[in-house]
């Protein structure tokens, strides 16, 4: 729920000191909570990207890491070399 409005000018002037410090108090708690829901929804942002990184490394290398997968299965390969993967990450 987004709730933008403020209180009125005439509203705050003519509030009690208690009632300042109990809107001042609800604001800092409103303020913490929307600032915890932003954390959580960048690192959703950031998983989201490396998830698609991933992606995009299996788009660009898969035949070759199955082909790879193959030799190593085969036994014709015992090292495996990702010089090659890092040159084009």
């Amino acid at each position: 729920m987004v709730d933008l409005a403020l209180p009125s000018l005439p509203y705050l002037l003519e509030c009690s000191t208690n009632g300042l410090q109990e809107l001042e108090l609800k604001s800092l708690d409103l303020a913490a909570q929307c600032s915890k829901r932003a954390e959580a929804e960048i690192k959703q942002a950031i998983a989201y990207r490396e998830t698609a990184g991933v992606c995009r490394f299996l788009i660009v290398h898969r035949s070759d890491l199955i082909d790879l997968a193959r030799l190593i299965v085969d036994g014709k390969q015992r090292l495996l070399h990702f010089e090659e993967f890092r040159k084009t990450a």
